[in-house]
C-alpha cells in the first residue's frame, strides 16, 4: 500500500488539472486569436512600407517567433516547482532585470522610440525590459509578502526596507524611461497581492492613496501626459492633432456595429487608424468582428482569469496563491487599461492587450506569467495527490474522505477481520476480486437466487 501512495504522488506531480487544461486552452486560444487580429491589422501597412520589407505577414510572422519563444520559456517555468522561482533564483532574476533595466539608458544598447527610451536593440535583436519586469516584481513581491507577513502578522518595518530595494528600485528605473502605465499597473497588482494576503485594509488604503497621488503627480509633470488626460475627456478639441487617434477608433467601433464589417475588411487600417495592430487593436476588433466579437474577447479573458483565481485557490502555500492570482490580476488590469483608454474612459496609456497586441516582449511576458500560474497549479496537483496517498496509506479520515486499506491479505489480522465481518452479518460473503479487493455481500447469492427461483417455479406447477 505505501508503493500504491507514492505511486499516486508522483502522477499527481506530472500531470494538471481540468481547471488547468483549461487554462492552458484559453491561452493557445487568446494568443492564436492575437495572431490572426495582428495579421488583420497590419497587412495593409506591412505591405505598403520598406521597414515591413513589403510583407504583408511581417507583423503575424514576428508575433509568431516570439509566441513560439515564449511558449518554450513557459514550458520550462511550469516543469519545475514555483519555489525554484519565488525562492531560490528570484534574487538572480532580479539582479538580471534591474541590469536590463539599466542598460536601456547606456549608448550601447538604449534605443528611443516615439520619445521613450524603453527597449535594448542589439543588431536585429530588440526587446523591452519593462515588460520582464511584471513577472519578475510578481516573484519578488510574493517572495517578500511570504517572508515578513506568512504567518499574517506582518513586519512592516522589515518588510518597507526590503521593498524600498526591490520593488521601488525597479518601479524607479521603469518610471525614467518613461512607463507610468506600466508602473501603475505594476503598483495596483502589487497592492492586490497584499490584500489576498491579509494586510491590513487600512494600510492597504494608504499605499493606494500615496500611489495614486504618485501617479497624478507624474501624469500631470509634463506636457505630454497633461495632453493625454485632457484628450481622454475631449478628444474633438484638437481632432486633428492629440485627438486624432481616439476619434479614429471611435469610427472604427462605430463601422462595426453589432456584427462588424468582417474579418480582414477593416476600413480604418488603412492607414487612418495609428498603431492598428498594437494600442488599438481593440478598435480593430470592434470595426471587423463588431459587438459580438470585442464581448467574445472579453468573455474569454474574463473566464481565463477566472480559472487563474481558481488555481491560485488551490495553490499548497501562501506564495504559490500570491504569485497564480498576481500574474493573472496584472493580466486583467493591463486589459482594462488598454480597453478603458481605446474607449477614451481613462487617458491612453500604450499598454497592450495581452496575448493580442503585437509586441514581442509583451507576448513573451505574458506566456512567462503563463508558465509561472501553471507551475503553481503543477505543485497544487501534486500536493493534492500527496494528500490522497496518505489517505491511501493510513486509512485515516482526512477532511471527510475515508479511505479503507484494501487487498487480499492472509495475514492473521486479514483473516481475522473477514472471520469478524462474517459474524457480524449474518450470511455475509467475503471474496476478493481479480486486483486483490475485498469485497463484502450481504445479499443472497447467485446460486440461492436460481435455487429460490427453482422452487417457486415448481411450487407454481
Amino acid at each position: 500500500m505505501s508503493r500504491l501512495g507514492e505511486g499516486r504522488v508522483s502522477s499527481g506531480g506530472a500531470g494538471l488539472s481540468p481547471v488547468s487544461i483549461m487554462f492552458v486552452i484559453v491561452s493557445f486560444a487568446l494568443t492564436a486569436f492575437g495572431v490572426l487580429m495582428i495579421y488583420s491589422a497590419s497587412s495593409i501597412m506591412a505591405m505598403t512600407s520598406a521597414d515591413s520589407n513589403f510583407n504583408h505577414a511581417f507583423y503575424a510572422t514576428h508575433q509568431l517567433e516570439y509566441a513560439f519563444v515564449g511558449l518554450v520559456l513557459a514550458v520550462i517555468i511550469a516543469l519545475f516547482d514555483y519555489h525554484l522561482w519565488a525562492k531560490r533564483l528570484v534574487l538572480l532574476i532580479w539582479v538580471g532585470e534591474v541590469a536590463l533595466l539599466g542598460l536601456v539608458f547606456t549608448s550601447l544598447a538604449g534605443h528611443d522610440a516615439l520619445g521613450a527610451s524603453r527597449w535594448i536593440r542589439i543588431g536585429s535583436f530588440g526587446l523591452q525590459p519593462s515588460e520582464f519586469a511584471k513577472p519578475t516584481l510578481i516573484l519578488t513581491a510574493a517572495s517578500l509578502i511570504e517572508c515578513f507577513g506568512g504567518n499574517g502578522d506582518f513586519d512592516w518595518r522589515s518588510m518597507w526596507v526590503h521593498a524600498a530595494i526591490g520593488l521601488l528600485l525597479p518601479l524607479l528605473l521603469i518610471i525614467k524611461q518613461p512607463d507610468k502605465g506600466t508602473v501603475a499597473i505594476i503598483g495596483l497588482t502589487v497592492i492586490i497581492m497584499l490584500f489576498l494576503a491579509g494586510a491590513p485594509l487600512s494600510l492597504i488604503g494608504f499605499v493606494v492613496v500615496i500611489g495614486v497621488l504618485g501617479i497624478l503627480a507624474l501624469a500631470l509633470k509634463d506636457s505630454y501626459s497633461r495632453a493625454r488626460v485632457m484628450t481622454a475627456f475631449d478628444p474633438w478639441r484638437d481632432p486633428y492633432g492629440d485627438g486624432y487617434q481616439l476619434i479614429q477608433g471611435f469610427y472604427a467601433f462605430g463601422s462595426g456595429g453589432l456584427f462588424g464589417v468582417g474579418l480582414g475588411m477593416s476600413r480604418q487600417k488603412y492607414n487612418y487608424l495609428p498603431m492598428a495592430h498594437n494600442d488599438f487593436i481593440f478598435a480593430v476588433i470592434g470595426e471587423e468582428l463588431g459587438l459580438v466579437g470585442t464581448v467574445g474577447m472579453l468573455a474569454a479573458f474574463v473566464f481565463l482569469i477566472w480559472l487563474g483565481f481558481r488555481i491560485a485557490s488551490d495553490a499548497p502555500d501562501l506564495t504559490g496563491r500570491l504569485i497564480a492570482s498576481g500574474c493573472v490580476s496584472l493580466m486583467a488590469l493591463q486589459l482594462l487599461v488598454n480597453v478603458g483608454g481605446v474607449l477614451g474612459i481613462i487617458p491612453l496609456s500604450g499598454k497592450p492587450i495581452p496575448f493580442i497586441s503585437y509586441g514581442g516582449s509583451s507576448i513573451m511576458s505574458t506566456l512567462i506569467m503563463v508558465g509561472l500560474v501553471l507551475s503553481v497549479a503543477r505543485s497544487s496537483t501534486a500536493a493534492g495527490a500527496q494528500r490522497v496517498g496518505m489517505r491511501l496509506v493510513d486509512g485515516q479520515d482526512h477532511g471527510g474522505l475515508r479511505v479503507f486499506e484494501g487487498g487480499a491479505s492472509r495475514s492473521p489480522q486479514g483473516l481475522r477481520g473477514s472471520r469478524d465481518l462474517s459474524e457480524t452479518h449474518a450470511g455475509a460473503r467475503v471474496s476478493y476480486n481479480a486486483n486483490g479487493t475485498r469485497r463484502v455481500d450481504l445479499g443472497p447469492s447467485a446460486t440461492d437466487r436460481l435455487r429460490s427461483r427453482g422452487t417457486d417455479r415448481g411450487g407454481r406447477g
